[in-house]
């Protein structure tokens, strides 16, 4: 993906985008992803279909918006990028 802000770096070290609060809604919603995943294999394990249809359909959707989310504060550094 080629962006004409190329020149300019959206953190100046690594780790900052981590330590953007802006960040922590879709940290909190991947990890959130990754406990239902293990869960859903655990209930997926012991035969449980209904808790493994819904565990997986809540998976999918905390990775989906953390995706989202990380998506639209990229594209909300790259506007305040243009700016400058």
């Amino acid at each position: 993906m080629s962006d004409s802000t190329a020149s300019e770096t959206f953190h100046s070290k690594p780790g900052d985008s981590l330590a953007d609060p802006y960040n922590i809604p879709g940290i909190l919603l991947f990890m959130a992803g990754v406990v239902g995943l293990a869960s859903t294999l655990t209930a997926a394990g012991y035969g449980y279909g209904g808790w493994t249809a819904l565990g997986a359909g809540a998976t999918a959707v905390c990775f989906i918006a953390s995706i989202t989310v990380f998506v639209v504060e990229h594209e909300r550094l790259r506007r305040l990028a243009r700016r400058r």
